[in-house]
């Protein structure tokens, strides 16, 4: 039996470079504290509310009220909605708005446009100033980016892999507060992804107001999730997006370049982009309409309720469409790479992972909310990464003879895993930088729930679901104490070794013991009301664990040692 456990840690290390490389990066950022307000604070805001309805009922350009009630909490009470249940979208009303006109200029490798920002302070708090995230910024010269020791450096391999910074500093013209037609101070941090912006007129609790400004900003030379490669142009978190605001601060921690730290408020957009006649773009949301015009072609989205807005674009995509269950899937890939040598099962292993995703994820933690998906394959630094309706993945994985055991299978696992983080990063949002666990590991034990449920062989995941046995939480905890406990932050991992064994393993397998100890229907259940609750905000692990013990009880004898043994000192 020891031998077996040994086994499955060692390969459970070796895949830990293999599949991922899916670094679906930690999320930094901090809870939001609009659904912590007092009664007396309701009833300020409702007061408000109302003379500020009398006050509009006169003016027929604004129709959306001035004063927002920001202690609202979505009404999802049922403590055991159904399988496949629907996740309805954030209302309107409480979303922030995001209005962008864009170009992306291939020739200078620049994305930029005009932003109209619409919002309202969900705080307690006045806001004398406001905190944008810039992190296109850091690609200059990389120097605000957090790095530590990794596998590369660790065996003396640091050049491995590496690629020169070329981006720039993002050319920003203005910060106008359109409240009173005026152009806003801003300047920036020692860290240059840090905007602060000084407001002449404080923005009161539950507050609107809107905001415009133009950016520009360089796309690195890279083959990564924000960068240009081979032809494909990988767009994502490129324009100044506003930071979150939790506890009396911005929040304004570093960039992890191994791990995800974005995090920002839910938002509704409605973007233009134009490319060059002949490129294809897929995005977050949904294409409503495209114009031609003087050899360039105009293209409108409009995505509702999500945390971010990316696209990927490039005049050598080949794309296949297909639909399941009500979703557009679309799977794009390099028609000019020779590294698609069976395009056809490329294809089909995408589809089918997306299918079987969709439906599995959809009946156990609620139905898909959204009308498309696009899954790109590019090159990239991760195995793959997940963002709002689109996924990029590795396009080493399409290579027929980069496997050796099942063919595609790593394809599959890692389109599975992020589309997991549709529930567990989209939908359910967390502090990844904080707590990855929330993230990752979750997401992590949705290759379970696909494995078992498709009956597939997914790696470690299979390895874990048939013989949890040689899983010994107790004894991994003994042979990898650095990865202990689960609840450290990114920066708490002492490499990103054993932040990778903890967060993508780890987790997972706590997560599964404690399924084995309540049952499946039992779990999954759990899961669908910590979504339905938190769809659309920002959970923490107490609000994890207050759904958690809702289900489970307290004075259950072996799911208190799996949280002691995992989350205790």
């Amino acid at each position: 039996m020891k031998f077996r456990k040994a086994l499955s840690l060692i390969l459970a290390m070796s895949m830990a470079f293999t599949l991922f490389a899916c670094k679906d990066q930690k999320k930094s950022g901090k809870r939001s504290d609009s659904d912590k307000k007092t009664e007396e604070t309701d009833e300020k805001k409702s007061s408000e509310t109302k003379e500020t309805k009398e006050t509009e009922e006169t003016e027929e350009t604004d129709v959306t009220p001035d004063i927002v009630d920001v202690s609202f909490v979505p009404d999802y009470t049922a403590q055991y909605p159904d399988k496949g249940c629907d996740i309805p979208l954030k209302p309107e009303e409480l979303c922030y708005h995001y209005d962008m006109d864009l170009t992306l200029d291939t020739d200078a490798n620049t994305i930029g446009g005009h932003v109209v920002f619409s919002f309202y302070n969900d705080s307690a708090d006045d806001w004398d100033k406001l905190c944008f995230r810039d992190y296109s910024s850091l690609f200059k010269d990389g120097e605000c980016i957090v790095s530590r020791p990794t596998e590369q450096t660790i065996s003396g391999n640091e050049d491995e892999g590496s690629f020169e910074m070329d981006g720039e500093i993002t050319e920003i013209k203005y910060f106008v507060d359109k409240r009173v037609d005026k152009d806003l101070e801003f300047t920036r941090d020692e860290d240059v992804s840090v905007i602060w912006v000084d407001l002449d007129e404080a923005l009161g609790s539950g507050e609107r107001m809107t905001i415009e400004y133009d950016f520009v900003s360089k796309i690195p030379s890279l083959p990564d999730r924000y960068g240009v490669y081979e032809g494909i142009y990988c767009v994502t978190n490129f324009y100044p997006i506003l930071a979150e605001y939790v506890d009396g601060d911005w929040s304004r921690e570093s960039f992890y370049d191994v791990g995800e730290c974005f995090y920002s408020e839910v938002s509704d957009y409605e973007v233009d982009i134009t490319v060059p006649e002949g490129f294809e773009i897929l995005s977050t949301g949904e294409e409503k309409s495209s114009e031609e015009n003087d050899g360039n072609v105009t293209y409108s989205y409009t995505a509702r309720s999500v945390r971010d807005f990316v696209f990927s674009a490039s005049d050598v995509f080949e794309m296949q469409t297909r639909e399941f269950d009500g979703v557009k899937v679309n799977v794009a890939i390099n028609k000019d790479s020779p590294k698609y040598t069976e395009k056809e099962a490329v294809y089909d292993a995408a589809f089918l992972s997306a299918e079987n995703s969709l439906k599995t994820f959809g009946e156990s933690f609620g139905k898909y909310p959204y009308e498309e998906l696009d899954i790109i394959f590019s090159p990239i630094a991760a195995g793959g990464m997940e963002y709002p309706n689109l996924i990029i993945i590795n396009d080493d994985y399409c290579e027929e003879d980069y496997y050796t055991m099942s063919k595609y299978d790593i394809l599959i696992n890692c389109v599975a895993h992020e589309i997991g983080h549709q529930w567990f990063m989209g939908i359910v949002g967390s502090n990844s930088g904080a707590q990855p666990w929330l993230d990752e590991s979750v997401t992590s034990y949705t290759e379970l729930v696909y494995a078992e449920d498709n009956k597939y062989s997914l790696g470690v995941s299979d390895l874990i679901s048939n013989s949890p046995d040689v899983m010994d939480l107790s004894e991994i905890k003994e042979a990898y104490p650095s990865s202990f406990p689960l609840g450290l932050g990114y920066i708490d991992y002492e490499n990103d070794f054993a932040y990778i064994l903890s967060v993508y393993y780890f987790g997972e397998t706590f997560l599964y013991q404690v399924e084995l100890e309540v049952g499946q229907d039992e779990f999954r259940t759990f899961l669908r009301d910590y979504v339905q609750k938190f769809a659309f905000r920002n959970a923490d692990a107490e609000d994890f664990f207050e759904v958690f013990y809702a289900h489970f009880g307290r004075d259950n004898e072996r799911i208190n040692e799996l949280v002691d043994l995992c989350f205790g000192e």
